[in-house]
């Protein structure tokens, strides 16, 4: 049985809008404030190193996409982090995910 998560649906989303890209959820943890419950979610995305442009374009992608989770709004996506490794090039994605 697939435990469906707030971060699996999300690698779901951004796996359709790039499917080159390889996704790995790093973790996921509960997040809460006064008024909103959700989760704070870190993903790696890997590249091929030969892919400069989709690199630039998933950053794009990520500012302008209206994405569209089941009972889960993205309150704040963006990389955080960018590297060089083993031949490919790999982004670290923070998002926070309310609960809708």
């Amino acid at each position: 049985m697939t435990l469906k998560t707030p971060s699996r649906s999300l690698v779901r989303t951004l796996q359709a809008l790039m499917p080159q890209a390889s996704i790995a959820i790093l973790h996921e943890r509960p997040w809460h404030s006064l008024t909103f419950s959700g989760a704070q979610i870190c993903l790696s995305v890997a590249l091929p190193i030969t892919a400069a442009e989709q690199r630039s374009a998933f950053a794009q992608l990520l500012e302008d996409h209206e994405f569209s989770l089941p009972s889960q709004l993205i309150a704040d996506i963006a990389i955080t982090d960018a590297a060089i490794l083993g031949g490919q090039y790999r982004l670290i994605i923070h998002a926070l995910l309310l609960e809708d």
